[in-house]
């Protein structure tokens, strides 16, 4: 397996494989490391993996109604 290592931007991480040669359609396994001076808050982060995603399907369990105190 060929490795390739990339310091960039992520949208510009298609043209640069092609840069390199990486054929468009070629399949590839990517592994992401975030530089230190990007500060993504950690909400976004989890959205983003998707690890969370089940949750999705469960019911609240609680609604504005439970609210001992409703702030405006």
């Amino acid at each position: 397996m060929q490795r390739i290592e990339l310091d960039g931007e992520a949208g510009q991480v298609s043209a640069e494989l092609i840069r390199r040669g990486v054929r468009a359609r070629a399949r590839v396994r990517v592994l992401v490391g975030m530089a230190a001076d990007d500060d993504l808050p950690m909400a976004a982060l989890v959205e983003a993996g998707g690890g969370l995603g089940f949750l999705d399907d469960e019911p609240d369990l609680y609604s504005d109604a439970d609210a001992v105190e409703r702030y405006r």
